[in-house]
């Protein structure tokens, strides 16, 4: 497999791995290739283009319009491509996570319980993606062993500087509207309205 296809290849999946749009990689890779291009040449003025293409993963550079082979930079311009690489990606799943689930606020989501971190219960939902259940929105009384399949309500996102933080909650009463919703079809149609709820956490 050549250089080009596994370049194609590695977008593909971190694509596919982290939910992030392609394009946005492929701009990633060329920002990331620029600021190899400038550590190797010292060079801050220097106008320099790096351009991949979309069909068939060819890296095309250039410094000051003259052609340049980017494999021919080193290692220490390669390791300053990769933490570049590496930043951007993060951010750009940062992006994509809240993107997401900033939109399904009070949507409720099955996933996997992981472990507890200070009474906080860490769950896997969609694309492995971390989110917490605090100890005030656990049901009273009740523990989820690794690997158990939890159901909660998506309660809030919060877009902090390093990482997006999903809340979770089993005690809201819109947990328990849409758990009639799921499992009541005539809920969910309109059929029959449930004009209000209130429960008391950890006693059915």
């Amino acid at each position: 497999m050549s250089m080009n296809q596994d370049l194609l290849r590695i977008v593909e999946n971190i694509s596919r791995d982290k939910n992030i749009d392609k394009e946005a990689i492929f701009l990633d890779l060329e920002e990331a290739m620029v600021s190899a291009v400038r550590k190797h040449f010292g060079d801050l003025e220097s106008e320099i283009l790096v351009k991949i293409d979309r069909s068939n993963g060819q890296v095309l550079a250039t410094r000051n319009a003259q052609p340049i082979d980017i494999r021919q930079l080193g290692r220490i311009s390669a390791q300053t491509a990769r933490q570049v690489m590496t930043q951007k990606i993060r951010a750009d799943e940062r992006d994509s996570i809240y993107a997401e689930f900033s939109q399904r606020r009070g949507e409720l989501i099955s996933g996997i319980a992981v472990r507890y971190e200070s009474g906080t219960l860490i769950v896997n939902i969609d694309h492995w993606t971390e989110a917490y259940l605090p100890r005030s929105e656990q049901i009273t009384g009740q523990t989820h062993r690794p690997g158990e399949r939890v159901r909660c309500l998506i309660l809030d996102v919060k877009d902090t500087a390093s990482q997006v933080r999903i809340i979770l909650s089993r005690t809201h009463p819109d947990f328990i509207r849409r758990l009639f919703e799921a499992e009541v079809p005539e809920i969910s149609e309109g059929i029959i309205e449930i004009k209000a709820l209130a429960r008391e956490a950890g006693y059915r």
